[in-house]
């Protein structure tokens, strides 16, 4: 077995065994590649089974201390492979695609051959190309995160020496993290009047109906397109209790915990709109404007949704995609996200952050905090305010700020 000077790090000893093929007098050795972990045959030279003993014991010290193999010269390609079926099995279902995404970055940006390609200078300069495509840091910088924990991997397999460095960030500013906005009502109801000139007449109901849903659940898009009425392995509604609530599995959710959470009302009399006889199957299904036998992917429903925000004209920031026409950067238009966030906003008013952290689904109460219960001291003074106008009728806000002067 080989071990790196200085490192704990080691590569698993290889076991050479010799086999008889039906097709050959010779002896072959036969072992697995410790790099794509695939089969690997070689012929001994001799059909005299102790010589062949000798030339696999030659080969497998020859493997094991690193002079056959060169683990600096694996393959890209393989070592995709063995992450996508040794680590993404482990993490939750929206963070392997997410792995997959950013590893789609990785072959278009640096188009790498080697996995030792993917080097300080590669990233520094996928950065800089990302950046002239429009793309913001926060997305970036989530982006290496991803690229990093591979990398990581990598050398813990013995796939490479060292993880190469990473370029800094500037610090982003904590109110300033939220890369959208939320909503106001006239925003999303003009986003619904939008619709059918983006998705269809004919498939407009089925698009309104799952902006409203997100609308009123607060729903992440990948968990709204994985709300099945009728089935226990997938994100569900129970109606069976007291008060509706929503069976969240942990393959299917951010916060990786089955859960039982309660569903606001809004949202209860939105599913209740629909037949009892219909209530099989996905409860979103938004429809392409071509038939097609397979749902449509999340990433295409969601670059959907941000055509109706820009068709509706719904802007919620100043740095959106560069247009490939102009070579200028558009504002980013509202996506499916930023109907989350207006969720969020609406309902950090009417409950406490604990139970808010429930209805978002948040992993930890500090994101609750941080971006929603936070963010909206004002509106909190004003509904402080307004209740206690209401409780009593005779006083103002002047008099009472008079009272305390």
């Amino acid at each position: 077995m080989q071990v790196e000077k200085g490192s704990d790090i080691a590569m698993k000893a290889v076991k050479v065994i010799i086999v008889k093929r039906s097709n050959s007098n010779n002896y072959y050795a036969r072992w697995t590649d410790p790099v794509n972990l695939r089969e690997c045959r070689k012929s001994t030279g001799t059909a005299i089974k102790r010589d062949a003993e000798r030339f696999a014991l030659r080969l497998e010290k020859e493997i094991n201390e690193g002079g056959y193999y060169n683990p600096q010269k694996a393959k890209w390609q393989d070592f995709k492979e063995r992450y996508e079926t040794e680590v993404l099995p482990g993490f939750a279902d929206t963070s392997a695609e997410k792995a997959k995404v950013v590893f789609r970055q990785v072959d278009e940006y640096i188009k790498p051959n080697l996995l030792i390609q993917i080097d300080a200078n590669a990233i520094s300069k996928m950065v800089k190309d990302m950046r002239e495509d429009g793309l913001e840091d926060v997305t970036i910088k989530g982006y290496l995160i991803y690229i990093r924990s591979a990398l990581n991997w990598a050398q813990s397999i013995g796939l490479l020496k060292t993880v190469p460095r990473f370029p800094k960030f500037k610090r982003i500013r904590e109110e300033k993290a939220m890369r959208g906005r939320p909503l106001c009502k006239e925003e999303f109801e003009r986003m619904l009047t939008a619709v059918p000139s983006v998705c269809g007449e004919k498939q407009a109901e089925s698009w309104k109906f799952l902006l409203r849903g997100l609308w009123c659940s607060g729903l992440r898009l990948a968990e709204a397109l994985d709300l099945h009425w009728d089935r226990e392995d997938k994100l569900s509604v129970d109606f069976s209790g007291k008060r509706p609530v929503l069976r969240i599995r942990k393959e299917s959710e951010k916060g990786n915990r089955d859960r039982l959470l309660p569903m606001v009302p809004e949202f209860a009399a939105l599913l209740d709109e629909v037949p009892e006889d219909e209530r099989t199957g996905p409860v979103f299904n938004p429809l392409a404007r071509k038939k097609r036998t397979e749902r449509m992917l999340s990433s295409t429903v969601s670059k959907q949704i941000a055509k109706i925000g820009e068709k509706a004209n719904v802007a919620v920031g100043d740095k959106g995609n560069i247009d490939k026409e102009t070579g200028k950067r558009k504002p980013r238009y509202a996506s499916a996200h930023d109907l989350r966030r207006a969720f969020g906003q609406r309902w950090s008013l009417k409950v406490m952050p604990d139970v808010l952290m429930l209805l978002m689904r948040h992993s930890d109460i500090d994101t609750t905090m941080k971006y929603y219960v936070g963010r909206n001291a004002q509106k909190a003074a004003e509904a402080i305010w307004a209740a206690d106008a209401e409780s009593s009728p005779n006083q103002t806000p002047e008099n009472t700020i008079n009272k305390i002067a």
